[in-house]
């Protein structure tokens, strides 16, 4: 667990705690699963999703910038651009459980969703697919930096 997504936690459960809510009170306000509450507030999630914290925003009542205010951009202030080219197709599976649905990618594991309609459900695994692949870029070019490599498009 990273230090971002241990702060993003304790700003959650900071505001819930002045709310005075419990997690599963949160979840339920938040639209979201309460195993998800738990997730973001122990730092499980080092990367949140900018629609979860939304609504998680929503849910406590504070603009969702305050959420993450206290994490650092690059020099010029201004959020890298998320890079989802490369032109891949993925298979998205989902899957009805209760009243929630399900969503993942076969061909690329940690990209899931969970979500109360199938419509959010897809939003949210198109980030969660834009997300592991930036991330994946990321330590890529961590673990090679001053190294020669050659990267290029790859076509399956």
């Amino acid at each position: 667990m990273g230090a971002t997504g241990r702060a993003i936690g304790q700003v959650i459960r900071s505001y819930r705690g002045r709310r005075d809510m419990t997690q599963e009170q949160l979840a339920s306000r938040a639209g979201l699963a309460p195993t998800s509450i738990v997730r973001l507030e122990s730092g499980e999630i080092e990367r949140p999703r900018i629609s979860t914290l939304t609504k998680v925003a929503d849910a406590l009542e504070v603009d969702p910038q305050k959420l993450t205010s206290f994490v650092i951009q690059n020099p010029a202030g201004i959020p890298e651009p998320v890079e989802a080219g490369g032109g891949g197709i993925f298979t998205a599976v989902y899957q009805r459980d209760g009243e929630w649905w399900l969503g993942f990618v076969e061909e690329l594991p940690g990209a899931n969703a969970q979500e109360r309609t199938l419509k959010e459900a897809r939003e949210s695994l198109r980030e969660a697919v834009s997300d592991v692949l930036e991330a994946n870029r990321e330590l890529t070019r961590t673990e090679f930096e001053g190294l020669e490599v050659v990267r290029e498009p790859l076509r399956a």
